[in-house]
């Protein structure tokens, strides 16, 4: 817990590096002075204290190393309009909408062809755009880039999901979009020789996938809860698995550690050795299983913490010591991050812990309620125990990242988790087959196809229920700490059954209460226009309390309205969406009279068509913004002597170059503008009511 505030506050307040090395060094001097002299009991809350400050200091300066872009050579101070750039790949590209996705490692930086290249170092997010004969990119490659670099832009609009953010703790800071014959393969073979040989037998199990299961939706299934590749997976897959409660299952994590673990001890059970020589091979043998299966399944926090937490166990048992296996979820806490600080801020890694810490508290707890007689009841009791203790502990957190509760995950879990045993054993099965037997190995793929094909039948049917997922919620911070001050309390009760501890759940949901209600009253009097940045598209919001009058010229695809609008209407309070896209419309404080649009005070005019070089009105036609839609052929100056307005918008529908051209006449004519596409969504404040006349 230290290391993890260390970590936190590091990322939350600034601190002179220098000092903090002192800090640092004091406290490492001052544990091991009061560790030698202060040997007494009643004085070993010194020591207890003094490393917890060391720890906490530790996470701190560990996390603000951790940065590259305060590495001496880092590739941003050399970084000029167009860069010639070395850098070694470091992930498994993918290929999508024919741009090639990688993570650049670079290593040679030169601000142009002719001059020398200087050492650097530093992550680089690079879209390599495909074309005829374009050489094939892996792992390991060396590749030369010639193009401009910028930093990645935070979230254009208000609520969406900040992907720079994302990046940010995955140690990403910039990227660039190198064209066609803009980029070359220099050499193969420059990365880690390890990773490498990894990556391959990842590619070619894929391909075994590929070739005995055929069929794309089962592949991808496979793919995901087999090897951890989730690129296959299509949208409405992730959301029908999300939305029933069962995406943790295409997410390689505890749960299929376990089920490696326990395939392999079976499998060796089955040898006809004994004696301790044997159970120290069993050990090393699982143990490689395990760690084998989780680098091949891309090593996320989840399955890190698991592969340590079950090695830990069966080293236990070899050693014959009882594990506390709270102990052991710490120790993988710590593990990883030391090895990487940023994990704590990754929603796998919060999710993995948190769920496991509900599960091994809660379960025991309930089960004390009631215990069946019958066998199988008792097994289809205690995994939905599991569900709900796992549920129990991240749902403030589902609710905080994904603004979602699927209401029947219990019921997905009693088949799904089976199911995903028996589906890893076979696939793991299929894999060794395919060495051995193709004609096997085909039967035993057509079977595990059927057998995804019932479960995601089955999952279509859940999805189908009625209130199957609840959404729109939208909580702070503060409110999931009171969350969690409802969770807590009810496991402190559980755990010490002192009445006294219901105060904290009770004291909690009055808070949450308060908070809620002021919210509302907030929601019930905002009065703003929002005008989205939307790649090649429109969209504006007429916030009116509790209603929204949506103006969208061309309709939003689903993806389009999820990544732009719909995380903020829910922030919103998600209120009543009106959409307005009709010539003329008339509400209580909002007009639409062709390009015209008054909302309260604010008034906005729509120039989407050009303007006749004839029209010159005899007095200026008077309005609060202008804002130019879809390119249309229009001279600035022009719109300066038909117009008396304070501010012109870009929305997205236009072309970069569009604007640049009116963003330089605006420049010259000293006129007010905004530019969408580059500065992100523009919010404006609506004020007082329209005054109809009688």
């Amino acid at each position: 817990l230290p290391l993890m505030l260390g970590i936190f506050l590091a990322e939350k307040v600034t601190v002179h590096h220098f000092l903090m090395n002192y800090l640092l060094l004091f406290s490492f001097l001052s544990l091991l002075y009061f560790n030698r002299r202060l040997r007494t009991y009643s004085k070993r809350w010194v020591s207890g204290f003094a490393i917890k400050i060391f720890l906490l200091l530790f996470g701190y300066q560990m996390t603000y190393y951790q940065n590259d872009t305060r590495k001496a050579q880092h590739f941003q101070k050399e970084i000029v309009e167009k860069n010639h750039l070395i850098g070694i790949v470091q992930n498994e590209p993918t290929t999508k909408n024919g741009k090639i996705k990688i993570e650049l490692e670079t290593v040679a930086i030169s601000p142009a062809k002719e001059q020398k290249l200087k050492t650097c170092e530093g992550n680089l997010l690079v879209y390599l755009y495909d074309y005829e004969d374009a050489p094939t990119v892996e792992y390991g490659d060396q590749i030369l880039v010639k193009s401009k670099i910028f930093p990645i832009q935070k979230a254009k609009n208000p609520n969406a999901f900040d992907y720079s953010q994302y990046l940010y703790f995955k140690n990403i800071h910039f990227q660039t979009f190198a064209y066609q014959q803009n980029w070359k393969v220099l050499r193969s073979n420059q990365g880690n020789v390890f990773w490498a040989t990894i990556y391959k037998i990842r590619s070619r199990y894929l391909q075994v996938l590929e070739k005995y299961i055929q069929s794309d939706e089962e592949v991808a299934i496979a793919s995901a809860l087999i090897l951890g590749y989730k690129d296959k997976l299509s949208l409405e897959l992730k959301a029908a698995y999300a939305e029933s409660g069962a995406i943790h299952v295409l997410a390689v994590s505890g749960l299929h550690v376990g089920i490696v673990s326990e395939f392999l001890l079976l499998l060796l059970a089955f040898l006809p050795f004994k004696g301790r020589s044997w159970n120290w091979m069993k050990l090393i043998i699982t143990l490689l299983g395990i760690w084998i299966f989780a680098l091949l399944t891309g090593l996320s926090p989840s399955v890190q913490r698991a592969a340590i937490m079950f090695s830990v166990l069966n080293l236990g048992m070899v050693i014959q010591r009882d594990v506390n296996i709270y102990n052991s979820l710490a120790i993988a806490a710590f593990l990883i991050l030391v090895m990487n600080p940023y994990a704590l801020f990754d929603v796998g890694f919060q999710f993995s812990f948190l769920a496991v810490l509900g599960i091994l508290f809660f379960v025991k707890k309930f089960r004390k309620l009631w215990i069946p007689k019958n066998k199988y009841l008792d097994k289809i009791w205690t995994m939905t125990l599991v569900g709900v203790s796992a549920q129990l502990a991240v749902f403030p957190l589902i609710l905080y990242y994904f603004h979602e509760v699927p209401l029947y995950f219990w019921l997905s879990g009693l088949f799904v988790i089976p199911l995903a045993g028996v589906l890893l054993k076979a696939g793991i099965l299929l894999l060794i087959l395919s060495h051995i037997n193709g004609i096997l190995a085909g039967l035993l793929g057509q079977l595990i196809a059927y057998i995804i094909y019932g479960q995601n039948m089955a999952i279509d049917f859940i999805q189908s229920l009625p209130f199957h997922v609840l959404s729109g919620f939208w909580i702070s911070q503060v409110e999931v700490l009171l969350f969690y001050g409802i969770v807590l309390g009810i496991a402190l009760w559980f755990f010490t059954y002192n009445k006294r501890w219901i105060m904290m759940p009770i004291c909690s949901i009055l808070l949450i209460s308060c908070i809620q209600v002021q919210n509302k009253k907030q929601e019930s009097l905002q009065q703003k226009i929002v005008i989205y940045s939307i790649n090649k598209k429109s969209a504006i919001d007429f916030i009116d309390g509790n209603t929204i009058y949506a103006f969208a010229p061309e309709k939003l695809s689903e993806k389009e309205d999820v990544y732009t609008t719909q995380n903020n209407r829910w922030a919103l309070g998600d209120p009543e969406i009106i959409p307005i896209n009709e010539e003329r419309t008339k509400k209580s404080n909002l007009e639409k009279f062709d390009n015209f649009i008054q909302f309260f005070d604010t008034r906005i005019t729509l120039i989407n068509e050009p303007i006749s070089e004839n029209h010159k009105p005899a007095n200026k036609f008077s309005t609060d913004y202008l804002l130019v839609q879809n390119n249309p052929k229009i001279d600035i100056e022009q719109l300066a002597e038909i117009y008396d307005f304070e501010e012109i918008i870009f929305d997205g529908s236009n072309s970069n170059w569009a604007i640049k051209q009116w963003k330089a006449t605006c420049d010259d004519a000293e006129i007010k503008y905004y530019d969408v596409n580059q500065k992100g969504a523009y919010t404006i404040n609506a004020k007082n009511p329209i005054i109809r006349k009688p």
